[in-house]
């Protein structure tokens, strides 16, 4: 009889007939087979294996075929009829010595999340499983409080006038008219360039989505800043922009000296704004009026926001943490950019700013960056940053101790 055992991926292609048929030829082939080799008592032994067997064969075929799945280890059926085979000798010695032959069948393991390993994952599935997000940057919000025009200019002149000798004076009929003059002074001021550059490839545009725009977006706001923190502390040396800061020059007590019983801090701000409004560079100019005041944040918190009045009340209830308030038309700023215990008060009004050449953003290649795929994507900006010589008295910068001193009535 020939006769040829099916694979468990043959039986789950097989149809209820064929099984059937399948099941029937076996059991034939195991009777003529057994019957050849061992005794009646061996073949009883073998015909209840193969009972076993069938009630296997059944079970695992019904689930093969309503599941239709593909198991990845050996099945129940094909382990115990490979036991049979490799354990037929062991079988007809235990008939004839009354023994027993014990078939452990290995349970089928499940297929969990465990089962699986990621192996060396490329870089680039990160970004593309989790999008890149905005960079967080911050804002010192100086620049729209500078005077700011356009120019086509290089070398940006102003002029400054002011009076010279002589005044009006009253005069009787026929008498003599006193005579005035004024000068002026014509300055200069020279550009500066804010610019950087991101170098990046082919590859990396194409495989990481937004990137491009992700890198435009980093080089305006990085712009940005950095302009601020030029306008407000740059030191005018190595093509950096003179700032606001460093203009500001220290507070003049004057007759605020020793005036004022223990100060608070808004007493402070108004001696700075009053010390600019009364500082002139001649006799009846008119007076500069501060419009802003930058503190560092730990200053805000200890001197706007924890102030309390005698009943415990907020003493600046519109004060909050990190966040402007306005104070008798001053605006009182929190910025880290200003170091702790300093004050700047000014008008920054009188900061000027122009747009000489204002902020591009470039893409293209450097030297041999072609043959290697990769290009930068450039942004800069050009522009005047100044102070009019007369103006600069409206800029204020000092310690606020200091000030406090200055001012505070010794008993």
């Amino acid at each position: 009889m020939i006769f040829e055992l099916k694979t468990q991926k043959e039986l789950s292609e097989m149809t209820d007939e064929q099984i059937t048929k399948y099941q029937s030829d076996l059991e034939n082939y195991r009777k003529e087979t057994m019957k050849q080799e061992v005794s009646i008592e061996v073949t009883k032994s073998i015909d209840k294996a193969k009972e076993t067997l069938k009630e296997f064969l059944a079970s695992e075929i019904s689930n093969q075929l309503a599941e239709k799945t593909t198991e990845t280890s050996v099945s129940y059926q094909e382990q115990l009829r490979k036991a049979i085979e490799e354990k037929h000798e062991d079988i007809k010695k235990a008939f004839k010595t009354n023994g027993v032959v014990e078939i452990t069948l290995k349970a089928v393991g499940n297929v969990t999340t465990s089962s699986g390993t990621n192996v060396s994952a490329p870089a680039i599935t990160g970004v593309q499983q989790a999008p890149l997000t905005s960079i967080n940057l911050r804002e010192i919000g100086i620049l729209p409080l500078t005077t700011n025009v356009n120019t086509s200019l290089s070398a940006y002149p102003y002029t400054e006038t002011k009076p010279k000798d002589g005044d009006y004076s009253f005069v009787a009929e026929g008498g003599v008219k006193p005579q005035i003059d004024f000068s002026y002074e014509t300055r200069y001021a020279q550009p500066v360039k804010a610019a950087a550059f991101i170098r990046v490839s082919e590859e990396v545009v194409t495989d990481v989505a937004g990137l491009t725009s992700m890198a435009e977006d980093l080089l305006f706001k990085k712009h940005n800043l950095k302009k601020s923190k030029g306008i407000l502390f740059g030191d005018g040396n190595n093509a950096s922009p003179k700032g606001a800061t460093t203009y500001g020059r220290a507070f003049s007590a004057g007759d605020l000296a020793l005036s004022v019983e223990k100060p608070t801090f808004m007493d402070i701000v108004n001696a700075c704004i009053t010390d600019i409004a009364t500082t002139h560079n001649y006799e009846d100019e008119m007076p500069y009026m501060a419009n802003l005041v930058m503190i560092n944040p730990v200053d805000f918190f200890i001197n706007m926001i924890s102030a309390k009045t005698l009943n415990g009340e907020p003493l600046y209830p519109t004060a909050s943490l990190f966040n402007q308030v306005n104070i008798g038309g001053i605006t009182i700023i929190p910025d880290e950019s200003i170091p702790t215990g300093k004050i700047f008060v000014a008008d920054m009004s009188k900061y000027n700013t122009t747009n000489y050449v204002p902020y591009t953003v470039k893409i293209g290649w450097v030297n041999d960056d072609f043959i290697k795929n990769q290009f930068v994507i450039l942004g800069e900006s050009r522009f005047h940053a100044f102070v009019k010589k007369l103006d600069e008295q409206a800029f204020l910068y000092d310690d606020i101790e200091t000030i406090k001193d200055a001012i505070t009535k010794t008993a």
